[in-house]
């Protein structure tokens, strides 16, 4: 996970409190558990299209039933996206970028049969850095603080999960930004206004505590 979450203890306290609060008030309804996974990605409006850039995405989740099968679900979570073109055959057109990400998805579950589980939620994020490289693969050096993306930014997602077990579990999720992360131009359009990530994150959870 990316050392720049452990130079941020607000995050990591705030966390934390609700976690202990919410297991010594409603325990018997409480979850907490990790997952770790993998991001494919893309950005929409740069040109390139397929989820071609992968990174990791690894977090803690809480959770508690609010009533019979539905619960809401807080995470903190890194996650690394970005694009990626691979060069063409006379080794030109290579384009990637990296943007490393901290998340805290705030989401609402529906889960039947104790086995099928449907999410849906938003997350707000901040950006920690960003890196993009040239044709030759080499960073290309930043003008702008963040190459000029927002530092903050929110998104909205939707997705699926089975467990195999109670205390394990497998899932898909798909997550679009709701804001461009970087404007362009002066589109009046919201959708040509700016760039949006657009991502699919495969995961494994695990959880470490449960009725």
């Amino acid at each position: 996970m990316n050392r720049s979450l452990l130079k941020r203890p607000g995050l990591c306290s705030l966390f934390l409190v609700f976690a202990l609060s919410s297991g010594a008030v409603y325990a018997q309804k409480f979850n907490a558990g990790i997952f770790t996974g993998m991001n494919a990605s893309q950005v929409d409006r740069d040109g390139y299209g397929g989820y071609n850039k992968l990174g990791l995405a690894a977090g803690a989740f809480v959770n508690r039933e609010f009533r019979a099968n539905l619960y809401w679900q807080l995470e903190i979570k890194y996650s690394g996206r970005g694009a990626y073109h691979p060069p063409d055959e006379n080794g030109e057109d290579y384009y990637k970028t990296k943007f490393h990400y901290i998340e805290l998805p705030l989401s609402i579950h529906y889960i039947h049969q104790e086995k099928f589980q449907g999410e849906i939620g938003i997350s707000p994020d901040v950006l920690i850095s960003y890196v993009r490289y040239d044709d030759v693969r080499n960073k290309v050096p930043l003008d702008k603080k963040l190459g000029g993306n927002r530092r903050f930014g929110l998104n909205a997602f939707a997705g699926v999960c089975y467990w195999f077990h109670p205390t394990f579990g497998a899932g898909l999720r798909f997550t679009y930004s709701v804001v461009p992360y970087s404007l362009r131009g002066e589109s009046i359009r919201y959708l040509d206004s700016g760039y949006f990530h657009n991502v699919l994150c495969l995961t494994a959870a695990y959880k470490i505590f449960h009725p």
